[in-house]
């Protein structure tokens, strides 16, 4: 799984200080935002696409009945780009507050 995952935030991240430059400049000026960076490159390019489930239980979600055994699909980038969650969700901000809040890896800090 880190292959993949690595691989993906890493050649993510590439393309996204590509595509904000600004940021790109920010990085140089200040190097010790590259931990920061690296929760919103996460955030930014999920290296997950999507993951399946199966509920357990019969739930609802957001209105939607969900029964047990349904198979429901997790899209990450939908939850890294809520807007309710993050202010300009689509942008690349390297100091962004809240990068720490992305679900990439599911719920909680995840350490490889």
């Amino acid at each position: 799984g880190g292959n993949d995952t690595t691989r993906n935030s890493i050649t993510g991240g590439v393309l996204a200080l590509n595509q904000y430059p600004d940021e790109y400049a920010k990085l140089i000026a200040n190097p010790d935002v590259i931990p920061n960076m690296v929760s919103e490159i996460i955030r930014w390019q999920s290296p997950v696409a999507h993951m399946c489930r199966t509920a357990l239980e019969d739930t609802e979600i957001r209105g939607k009945k969900i029964k047990k055994w349904d198979k429901v699909a997790m899209w990450y980038v939908s939850g890294n780009r809520d807007e309710r969650v993050f202010d300009r969700p689509d942008d690349l901000i390297i100091d962004r507050r809240n990068a720490r809040n992305h679900i990439s890896f599911g719920f909680g800090i995840h350490r490889c």
